[in-house]
């Protein structure tokens, strides 16, 4: 599988005079400041009322000489922004850019014109372009809730921005359109210029600058990633109202994976209903009333699956059942959308991580994420991350890192087994029969990330039984290795097709 970056491609044209302009504006500017404070030796205001400035730029040379103060201060003056001039010049270059792309889309801009005008790869282009629609798409119906705005309060409210000191719940800026477009023009910049410093500064990147314009322009990171495939999905389903996208609630998948015969957690007929209580409490606190979904109530009832003996063996005691998240692309929806020269094909596995469990969790959201970089030829394992920096909220956060580098965890932070090189036996089945459940349930559906259980072989064998536990159509990469160029396609042909969409409505 391609783990290679995307890239943007670079505009063939020189950077304008008027950005260099803005910088001699900015020199100038600092030079008038501090010429009444040297001259006048007092306050800015004070000195520009009790000085006479030279009146032509021939004799401002004899005034710098006969006052060293000022001569030193300007010497400074011209170093700091000669010097800001060479460090920032190309993060400004990029933020402009990044804000020229927005207001092009947000002006009505084709999506088909912003490769060619913008000098942008397709990657590039799609991430942008679904970026610049969410103030859009806030108010539109979504698949699985009421609309865009409120999926975006629901699943973000457990989400911080990473600060090292109090985690802030990116909710907050989800609340109105007004908070998110502040947040694309201004919050979103800022935080990728820190932390493309911070990344520098601890020897994570060897440029903050190309570190500031991946961020912008084509984010590699998990955060972003997710993000962009909601984004896909909720525009999707608006488009084409397939029903596939019906498959997000666990019960409709179940039911449909048992008439398809593809493997799926089973589903308890009885008791119709089960009371759970807790041993001490009283007063009728502690207690759990759920009625079974095959009688009429909304929870599935379920035995609690174990994991197999091999994957036992690579995860501490205590760990809970850990499983694998694959992500499959479809260009099913193509046809939907109206691109009748594009034919069906079929699904095609774009990342697979396995999310090694922590011990005494009660579910694998308390992992590491172990990458499986050739899943579909090999069941080897490669290094791990983690993100649990993301979920630290409020004083949690405090002595956490501000980022971290994908694959920076080689061993099981709770037994020190080196994972790394390790087989995690089924993990290529696993990606086949993703595939294969993306191409028989859900072909109008362009991203699927499908969680697989490797259970104990019910007839005794070595290799274990795969089983599937749920579909996730607004799905994460968990910072897997990713193909790339099939995922760069997939979102480009989507969004070109979506962009001819609205403009029919129009």
């Amino acid at each position: 599988m391609a783990a290679r970056t995307p890239t943007t491609r670079r505009p063939r044209r020189s950077r304008g005079a008027g950005q260099w302009l803005a910088f001699t504006a900015l020199i100038v500017s600092l030079l008038v400041l501090l010429l009444p404070l040297a001259l006048g030796g007092g306050s800015a205001t004070a000195g520009m009322a009790s000085v006479r400035l030279p009146e032509s730029p021939g004799d401002l040379l004899p005034a710098l000489r006969e006052k060293p103060v000022l001569m030193a201060a300007a010497a400074v003056a011209g170093g700091v922004c000669l010097f800001c001039c060479v460090v920032c010049m190309p993060m400004l270059c990029i933020l402009l850019r990044y804000w020229r792309t927005l207001f092009f889309f947000w002006t009505g801009g084709l999506y088909a014109d912003a490769g060619p005008k913008l000098g942008l790869s397709k990657y590039s282009r799609a991430h942008l372009y679904s970026l610049a629609s969410v103030p859009w798409l806030m108010t539109q119906p979504h698949y699985r809730t009421g609309t865009f705005q409120e999926d975006m309060l629901t699943n973000l409210r457990n989400v911080v921005l990473p600060t090292g000191l109090f985690g802030v719940p990116l909710s907050v800026f989800a609340r109105s359109r007004v908070h998110t477009v502040l947040a694309v023009l201004v919050l979103l910049p800022s935080v990728a210029f820190v932390g493309a410093w911070w990344r520098k500064w601890h020897g994570l990147e060897d440029s903050a600058a190309e570190c500031f314009g991946r961020s912008l322009l084509a984010p590699t990171d998990w955060f972003q990633l997710w993000r962009l495939n909601c984004r896909l999905a909720c525009m999707t389903s608006l488009a084409t109202q397939s029903k596939d996208f019906e498959l997000e609630d666990k019960w409709v998948f179940i039911q449909n994976c048992l008439e398809k015969k593809i493997p799926v957690t089973p589903v308890m007929d009885w008791p119709v209903t089960l009371v759970a209580k807790d041993c001490l409490e009283e007063g009728g606190m502690g207690i759990h009333v759920l009625k079974n979904v095959l009688h009429g109530g909304r929870w599935i009832l379920q035995e609690k699956l174990d994991n197999c003996d091999a994957v036992k063996s690579l995860l501490p005691s205590e760990a809970p059942l850990s499983t694998m998240r694959v992500l499959t692309g479809s260009h099913g929806a193509l046809a939907d959308l109206g691109v009748a020269s594009v034919a069906r094909s079929k699904a095609h596995t774009l990342a697979t991580v396995w999310r090694a469990g922590r011990q005494g969790a009660s579910t694998d959201h308390s992992c590491i994420m172990v990458n499986v970089p050739n899943c579909k030829s090999s069941d080897v394992l490669g290094r791990a991350s983690s993100s649990a920096h993301w979920y630290a909220r409020g004083w949690k956060s405090l002595g956490m890192p501000v980022s971290t580098k994908d694959g920076s965890i080689t061993a099981h932070p709770d037994t020190g087994l080196v994972l790394e090189g390790k087989r995690l036996p089924g993990a290529s089945e696993a990606a086949e029969l993703c595939e294969r459940a993306h191409d028989m349930l859900m072909p109008g559906v362009p991203l699927a990330g499908w969680d697989v259980a490797f259970c104990p072989s019910k007839t005794g064998g070595a290799e274990p039984e795969l089983i599937l536990l749920e579909a996730n159509l607004s799905c994460n990469f968990f910072r897997g290795d990713i193909d790339w160029t099939s995922y760069a396609d997939l979102l480009d042909e989507h969004f070109l097709a979506i962009d001819a969409w609205r403009r029919s409505r129009r």
